[in-house]
């Protein structure tokens, strides 16, 4: 018998081929789907060169526009050429309409500073790039970029004006510290630099609109005070800013009073910044600005307790201020010679009617010519502070203000504590030429002449207070104003006897003096005494039962 066997379909076949690939290739589709949705949204890659890598870690930390992450970091490296961290960032497919070229890019990490504490945040989320940027659609997409090193601050939206100011020290303010008007936050602190010449510090602020209309040439800045305290006949007052103030500083600044006065718009010209209000109250002269020019001043005193920003004054105003000193030993004249540079306000020395000329600095000149000179005088007498006074102290026509080279100095007075000093040795050295051994001997003489007269003298006085005595003690009353008789006889002797031994020493002795007081007072107790004995001889029991 024979069996046969069922033949296989091609159709099976198939079916089973079908069956075991359609997975795989289903797969294989979905993924190549989500590869190309992938690479659709993946942006370009672009590197960012920082000065130092702060805490950035490569695919953790992102790049984030308005708090939008945009990007990832993909590598951290090290420039072989310019010496920078280069960062590689791989953005998003959205972000390149903002890659051109006014785009910003600068590292956000936690900070404890004198501005307070920043970049809270990154302690949860880590250290990220944030991103300042412009949106420019059609445009080719920058690919290398320069990190900052602080955060971007845009000012083109907002209106105000820009203003710089200047002071001999940064005054412990930061980039972001506020500007007020009258305890109202106007603007802030944009940038702060060291000045070309290495002697002061330039601030840029920026006041926001309307606050700038409050701001003209006569304005005034100052450093915020954290503690003010006042005194007067009401009681005193403390009063301690704000915690915010205390941890950020900041600046104020006030117009005074006109009925007219001329806007300032932008940064036309420079603003001192006062340490203080006190510092900024104190009475100055001048026109300030470009009418301040810097001078020299040769000094051979001491010069310890003078300091950088000490005042130059001029009958009690300030008209310039002490920017530099040095000293150097001059071996010629065997003294420490110090040279100290200062900024002078020659309008100052103008007329009230020639302060509107651009160049004052004849007007000092001839100031000088008349008799004008420099000296160091003591501001305190407690801690011996100095200051740099003018003064006209010189002869008229006698100097003028000599130039070194680019130098120009002007001519110097000693102060009055020299002339002191001067004075008090002339004093000693007459002292020291006195005879005072010969003015010993001669007081020895004196004293030795009227020794014998002087304990004579004594004797009385001595026989005068026992007779005194007895009177007091004796209990017959009746017998009183004999013994008071004796008393007064005994005292006239002692009065004789001091009259005597004053007219022979006269005017010049200091031991007549002395007795001429005693004597004085002798003669009134006598006449006390007269009066008691003649009252005790009309009426005996006077000092029992009294004068009625």
């Amino acid at each position: 018998m024979q069996i046969h066997e069922p033949k296989k379909s091609r159709k099976s076949k198939l079916s089973f081929l079908t069956s075991i690939w359609i997975v795989p290739v289903v797969a294989l589709l979905i993924s190549l789907w989500f590869a190309y949705q992938y690479f659709a949204q993946l942006g370009p890659e672009i590197k960012i060169l920082f000065s130092q890598n702060s805490g950035l870690q490569a695919n953790q930390s992102y790049v984030k526009y308005r708090d939008v992450p945009v990007g990832v970091v993909k590598d951290i490296s090290l420039d072989k050429e310019s010496d920078k961290v280069v960062v590689t960032v791989r953005m998003n497919k959205e972000a390149e309409p903002f890659l051109n070229e006014r785009t910003k890019f600068w590292i956000v990490k936690p900070e404890v500073g004198s501005g307070g504490i920043s970049g809270l945040d990154t302690l949860l989320s880590g250290t990220y790039i944030s991103m300042y940027a412009v949106k420019r659609d059609g445009h080719e997409v920058k690919k290398v970029y320069e990190g900052l090193d602080r955060p971007y601050i845009d000012r083109n939206n907002d209106k105000g004006y820009r203003y710089h100011l200047s002071a001999p020290d940064s005054r412990n303010l930061h980039i972001g510290s506020p500007v007020y008007y009258r305890k109202i936050k106007v603007g802030e602190i944009e940038d702060i630099q060291l000045a070309d010449d290495g002697m002061k510090v330039n601030f840029d602020v920026f006041i926001k609109h309307p606050y700038t209309d409050y701001i003209s040439k006569e304005t005034k800045f100052w450093l915020m005070s954290n503690i003010s305290f006042t005194f007067n006949h009401s009681g005193f007052n403390l009063d301690l800013a704000p915690m915010s103030h205390i941890l950020n500083g900041g600046i104020t600044f006030d117009t005074p009073p006109r009925i007219v006065h001329e806007k300032e718009q932008g940064i036309s010209c420079i603003f001192f910044l006062y340490k203080d209000k006190l510092a900024m109250q104190k009475k100055r002269i001048g026109l300030g600005k470009k009418h301040q020019h810097h001078y020299f001043m040769l000094v051979d005193e001491p010069i310890a307790k003078l300091d950088v920003g000490a005042p130059v004054e001029f009958f009690g105003f300030q008209v310039g201020s002490v920017v530099a000193m040095h000293s150097d030993f001059d071996n010629s004249v065997k003294k420490i010679i110090s040279t100290i540079e200062v900024l002078i306000d020659t309008s100052a020395f103008a007329d009230r009617n020639d302060k509107a000329q651009q160049d004052t600095t004849q007007f000092f000149e001839n100031a000088v010519r008349k008799g004008l000179r420099a000296k160091i005088s003591q501001s305190d007498p407690i801690t011996g502070s100095q200051y740099v006074e003018l003064v006209y102290e010189g002869k008229e026509g006698q100097r003028q203000i000599e130039k070194q080279g680019n130098r120009e100095i002007v001519p110097t007075v000693r102060s009055n504590d020299a002339d002191i000093a001067r004075k008090v040795s002339m004093i000693l050295d007459k002292v020291n030429e006195l005879d005072v051994e010969g003015l010993l001997t001669s007081v020895k003489k004196a004293v030795d002449d009227n020794s014998k007269q002087s304990v004579k003298i004594l004797k009385e006085f001595a026989v005068t207070a026992k007779n005194f005595r007895k009177i007091s003690s004796d209990p017959a009353l009746k017998t009183a104003p004999a013994k008071v008789a004796a008393i007064l006889e005994e005292m006239q002797k002692s009065l004789d006897g001091i009259n005597g031994l004053l007219q022979a020493n006269g005017n010049k002795s200091a031991l007549s003096r002395e007795i001429t007081i005693a004597l004085h007072e002798l003669t009134k107790a006598s006449q006390s005494i007269e009066r008691l004995t003649t009252k005790l001889e009309k009426k005996p029991n006077a000092l029992i039962f009294g004068d009625k």
